[in-house]
């Protein structure tokens, strides 16, 4: 029987991120700082190919360092500032270069500097509380994604929007309601109470198909399919990562 790419995929990283998310500590931080870097050059090359924001490769050069000092010791002011400080400055001294830099470029590196930079909010989650409410994120996601995908496929009729034709409003509630429900129930195993796991479950069945729509977004404005072939029958690194962004961001408010 062949399998699928999709399918082998799943099987050979789901069992390695699981393993290194246990680990915590240097190794999931480097983990998350290589899929970082691998995102950003990504999106990076996807710029590079646009007309409308031609020029946005060469600025974009300070994204690698400005994703790597966020993932490392965490976002702050001086990080943001110092980020927009150097975009500046380099729009500056390259913009009589052949990759002239325009103002639509630099906005949209900038734009997606920060978007990347949210990577960093994985390490900081799997350090609160001995990692029990990463496990939750990373728990309700995943079955919200999946039983969205299946949900949608059997039943779906009602378009969500225009950024993901695939996405339907069936998919969405039964991903909503699989969410909230592995929530409740997996929150007693992490010594959390069960309303509390349910509430996150909720607002994780919300913000899990929202995480994909926001890339969808990047990628009609990019005029790209993919961002890469990292992972076959999944994509590149943010097509697969999409959702764990955003909810990593709803998990951490949510927690603190």
């Amino acid at each position: 029987m062949k399998i699928s790419p999709r399918i082998l995929t799943a099987l050979v990283g789901i069992p390695l991120v699981l393993g290194l998310v246990y680990a915590g500590g240097w190794a999931f931080k480097i983990f998350v700082l290589l899929l970082a870097l691998g995102a950003w050059r990504e999106l990076q090359l996807a710029i590079s190919r646009s007309d409308d924001y031609g020029g946005a490769r060469l600025v974009g050069s300070v994204g690698y360092a400005a994703i790597f000092v966020a993932v490392w010791n965490g976002p702050n002011l001086f990080w943001a500032t110092g980020t927009l400080l150097a975009l500046l400055v380099m729009s500056v001294l390259f913009y009589d270069s052949r990759a002239k830099i325009s103002l639509a470029g630099l906005a949209m590196t900038l734009l997606c500097t920060l978007y990347v930079s949210l990577f960093a909010m994985l390490p900081q989650l799997r350090e609160i509380a001995d990692g029990k409410w990463f496990w939750l994120m990373l728990f309700c996601v995943w079955a919200s994604d999946t039983s969205a995908f299946y949900v949608g496929r059997a039943l779906g009729k009602r378009k969500i929007s225009p950024l993901s034709p695939g996405k339907s409003w069936e998919g969405f509630f039964g991903g909503f309601v699989v969410a909230l429900l592995v929530g409740f129930f997996a929150a007693p195993l992490l010594k959390i109470e069960p309303m509390q796991g349910a509430a996150l479950g909720a607002l994780l069945g919300v913000g899990a198909p929202l995480g994909d729509l926001i890339e969808s977004f990047f990628k009609r404005e990019l005029e790209t399919k993919d961002f890469g072939t990292l992972f076959p029958g999944h994509g590149g690194i943010l097509d697969r990562c999409d959702s764990v962004l955003f909810c990593a961001v709803i998990t951490y408010f949510f927690v603190r």
